[in-house]
């Protein structure tokens, strides 16, 4: 029987996948040794089906917290390298650099492709124990995996071969009949628009389960996918043609209608009663609209639309482990992900230069003095604060102390730039910061020396103060530290006492109701560029669809429709969907990756105490380690693994490779 040779190697996992994803509660399937299942084990009865469903969704193609950009998706090694640690959000220790995927996302996306096919081709032959409906929508739910799988590939490679039918190698099919040319980008993009207009027609209005698609699901989904193919039809510049099919590129001709559809399944998400979350929300009210944003990533909420749920201790991941401070981690890393000054400047609420850089000097020149280190960003917009931690804000009822050292000089006439603009290195190694007693520069070289009562400087009020704050920075850490002078915010639970490695279960929301209203506003604001018909409309909606973004974020709502600009739409894409792994995949669609990392160092602000006015100042400077990002072009279509070119000759190489 066929569903031997997929359960060979699929069955075993798939019951810890259901209890693992919070998709089952507690299924007993009876069935008889794994070596010997057929379809009447599986197929005949509902709780077969939903672990066969399991095991789908288990495998999803998602950038969650257990990508790895050299391991795959659902990886159990730290997610010290995520996405956002290649498209300027944050910088850490580890990345030197901006990272191309080097694991087999083409094999991964295909098994899944094949498991869903083979559901689709063998359920209605099993009618008679199921209601028609069931097998409708389960039908429409293997759907919807494919064309996420889909989605996957084409993202990645562009144009793939489309296979739309389980192939049963060896035992019925020869090896040509498993070889494939490369289907056009285009007719890949439709594959995944006519899948998911099937599944959007025929699931159900509820998921069966949670973590399962419903018909809302599959219409943010759309909108998602086919906003992607309309900036490939409008900004790609690559094209490769082999044996008839374009299989890199888009005509531009098609942008218009990518646009349209993504605009129009976001619509019909506005039906299932999804909503900004604003349980805390409060006009007026800084703090609370701190605290809703926060939880928006810690609650199970009408916001989300399709999440991937973590259970401890079955199915756990690492994420709370590479983001915590140093001061709060029970062991193991810390620190891993730190967000950059560049990110911080795109928030509003605090003094920026002509230039939209942080302000840190008043107008002779000279640092500002603060009373603390969060009083710059006193009036920031709460969608900041709830994003990245600053320095001085709390977590865990602790004071994140994120400080860089202790300026010993004479204050009076101010403090002259520690360092000249461009500067990079360490402070340490400029020569006059030498370590020794004519610095006015105290730095700590590690933890260790900075917890050295022996080496902590006495301020002016009698006060002996450590000379890096207790989650850093030093110089040229081996444990992790705040680099950037920031720590990320978003997704960490202060309710997790154990920071440990593979302790977390913060789920992940791979779709929730901003993004499709983040979506709307970009497929809008497009079709207004392209002179769609309805512009005046759209340009209305898409207005109305940043503002409210902006106001539950507790910034300034736009004053105009007028003002709205692709660039201010995806500005606010960006700060909105910070650290959830989407700004590496907008980047790389909006065709500009390679523009904003042409050797690009990201930038850092470092806190410093001045002990005479006991009173800290803030400075602007270059990553310390010298970092240089560039983003090699090629990659907006990424290398075919070899592997499979060799099992196909029919496969095509994308240009460069």
């Amino acid at each position: 029987m066929k569903i031997k040779k997929i359960y060979s190697y699929v069955f075993a996992s798939m019951f810890v996948a259901t209890m693992g994803t919070g998709m089952l509660s507690c299924v007993d399937l009876d069935i008889p040794p794994l070596n010997i299942v057929t379809d009447n084990e599986i197929l005949t009865s509902r709780d077969g089906v939903t672990a066969y469903m399991a095991r789908l969704y288990s495998v999803l193609p998602m950038e969650d917290f257990r990508y790895v950009y050299n391991k795959g998706f659902g990886s159990g090694d730290a997610p010290r390298e995520q996405p956002s640690c290649w498209s300027g959000e944050a910088i850490s220790r580890d990345v030197t650099g901006v990272r191309y995927e080097s694991f087999n996302a083409w094999n991964h996306a295909y098994t899944l492709i094949r498991e869903a096919n083979y559901l689709m081709e063998e359920l209605p032959n099993y009618a008679s124990h199921h209601d028609a409906d069931d097998i409708q929508h389960w039908i429409a739910e293997a759907r919807f995996v494919r064309a996420y799988a889909y989605f996957a590939l084409v993202k990645r490679y562009g144009g793939v071969p489309k296979v739309d039918k389980f192939i049963d190698y060896p035992a019925e099919a020869t090896i040509e009949d498993t070889q494939f040319y490369r289907d056009s980008e285009e007719s890949i993009w439709d594959f995944i628009s006519s899948d998911l207009d099937y599944a959007i027609e025929n699931l159900p209005l509820v998921s069966e389960q949670k973590g399962r698609a419903n018909k809302y699901v599959a219409a943010a989904f759309k909108s998602r996918a086919m906003l992607f193919a309309g900036s490939i039809a409008k900004y790609n510049e690559v094209e490769l043609e082999y044996n008839g099919a374009r299989v890199c590129g888009i005509p531009a001709t098609r942008a218009t209608d990518y646009f349209k559809q993504a605009y129009d399944a976001s619509l019909i998400v506005d039906e299932g009663g999804y909503e900004l979350y604003k349980g805390e929300w409060k006009d007026d009210d800084k703090e609370a609209q701190y605290t809703n944003y926060v939880n928006i990533f810690l609650k199970d909420t009408k916001e989300n639309i399709f999440v991937r749920y973590f259970l401890y201790p079955d199915n756990i991941h690492s994420f709370g482990t590479v983001g915590q401070s140093v001061q709060t981690s029970t062991g193991g890393s810390h620190s891993e992900i730190c967000p950059t000054l560049d990110f911080v400047e795109m928030f509003d609420g605090f003094d920026k230069d002509a230039n939209g850089h942080f302000e840190c000097f008043d107008k002779d020149g000279h640092y500002k003095l603060y009373n603390t280190t969060m009083e710059p960003f006193a009036n920031c917009e709460p969608r900041l604060r709830a994003t990245v931690l600053l320095p001085g804000d709390e977590f865990k009822g602790q004071s994140i102390e994120l400080r860089r050292g202790i300026y010993v000089g004479d204050i009076e006439n101010g403090i002259e730039p520690l360092l000249a603009i461009g500067t990079t290195g360490f402070y340490d190694d400029q020569p006059q910061y030498s370590d020794d007693a004519t610095s006015l520069l105290k730095l700590s070289k590690n933890d260790v020396n900075n917890n050295d009562p022996s080496t902590w400087i006495t301020l002016s009020d009698g006060t002996q103060m450590p000379r890096s704050g207790k989650s850093g920075m030093m110089y040229n850490p081996s444990t992790g530290c705040g680099i950037s002078g920031f720590l990320i915010r978003k997704y960490m639970d202060p309710k997790q006492t154990n920071t440990d490695w593979n302790q977390s279960s913060t789920n992940w929301i791979e779709l929730r109701y901003a993004e499709v209203l983040l979506n709307r506003a970009e497929a809008a604001t497009e079709l207004v560029a392209l002179n769609a018909e309805n512009s005046t409309a759209y340009k209305t909606e898409a207005y109305r669809c940043i503002n409210l973004i902006r106001e539950r974020a507790g910034a300034d709502l736009m004053k105009s429709e007028g003002d709205l600009t692709i660039d201010q739409v995806r500005k606010e894409r960006r700060k909105e969907l910070g650290f959830e792994n989407k700004t590496y995949w907008d980047l790389r669609r909006w065709r500009i990756l390679d523009d904003e990392q042409n050797s690009k160092t990201y930038r850092t602000l470092q806190a410093f105490m001045a002990a005479e006015a006991t009173k800290y100042f803030m400075d602007v400077k270059l990553q310390e380690q010298n970092y240089l990002y560039t983003y090699d072009s090629r990659y907006y279509y990424q290398q075919i693994p070899n592997d499979e070119i060799q099992k196909d000759p029919n496969i095509k190489q994308n240009p460069g490779f």
